[in-house]
């Protein structure tokens, strides 16, 4: 079974049709789109179930930006968490077909600052990590279970970035210390590749690692294949690679 997850950036507007085909020539059987907007959310929807999702759930509503939709061939069920601050980056789901958990995830950055107009709100910083601790509690409650965890992290090891270190790395670390496999970097130990480019002079400059498929250990074994595909950020369809990882489950 393929799942796949991407950041599309900004809805990818006049992109989803380009963006769809890509998805279809891989053919994975579970999608996590990160950045979709409700402004592109229709034709995004219309499209995937045109290629064969028939189950289609996102947190994204009306002006609420970047938000997770997840498309897949199998049916599953929709884990209602509240976790607090950016419910809309946060969707479990339960595929009873395989006994499987899967949460999709798109985690702040630690320059995402979120503040009202009266001046309240969470630092990027204090943002991230609350998110991650919630990342930390359902992997935890989860890990003895088959579970997999995919989605932009925008967190990374010191392997993982060409330029400034990642901040709240250790969340990282933390996953590994609970048996959680990164399937790309279990098949590939010394390798160095990024998912997203820093800009200078609107040239790729500093390259991360910052999209993932994690995976509990009792699925450790079923990890056939994984990779980045680059070609679809390098044709500018998305600032992200695509990452998709085979696991030998079927229902």
């Amino acid at each position: 079974m393929r799942f796949l997850t991407w950041n599309i950036q900004s809805g990818g507007g006049k992109r989803i049709p380009a963006i769809v085909r890509e998805l279809e020539l891989l053919s994975p059987d579970f999608v996590a789109l990160t950045e979709v907007t409700y402004s592109n959310l229709a034709s995004l929807r219309q499209s995937l179930a045109a290629n064969g999702y028939h189950h289609i759930e996102t947190t994204c509503i009306e002006g609420r930006a970047n938000s997770v939709l997840v498309a897949s061939k199998l049916s599953f069920d929709v884990m209602n968490e509240d976790i607090g601050n950016d419910q809309e980056r946060w969707l479990s789901v339960r595929i009873d077909s395989l006994d499987l958990n899967v949460l999709s995830v798109h985690i702040p950055g630690a320059t995402d600052d979120k503040f009202g107009p009266d001046g309240y709100g969470l630092s990027g910083e204090r943002r991230k990590q609350n998110f991650w601790d919630e990342v930390i509690r359902y992997a935890q409650a989860h890990k003895g279970e088959k579970t997999v965890l995919l989605g932009d992290f925008n967190t990374g090891l010191k392997e993982d970035a060409q330029g400034t270190p990642f901040k709240l790395s250790d969340n990282i670390r933390i996953l590994r210390l609970e048996k959680y496999v990164d399937t790309w970097r279990h098949l590939n130990p010394k390798a160095r590749e990024y998912t997203w480019y820093s800009k200078q002079k609107k040239e790729d400059y500093n390259g991360f690692r910052l999209d993932y498929v994690f995976v509990s250990t009792s699925l450790r074994e079923s990890i056939n294949n994984a990779e980045h595909i680059h070609h679809v950020r390098e044709e500018k369809l998305s600032d992200h690679a695509m990452v998709f990882t085979d696991l030998s489950i079927e229902p």
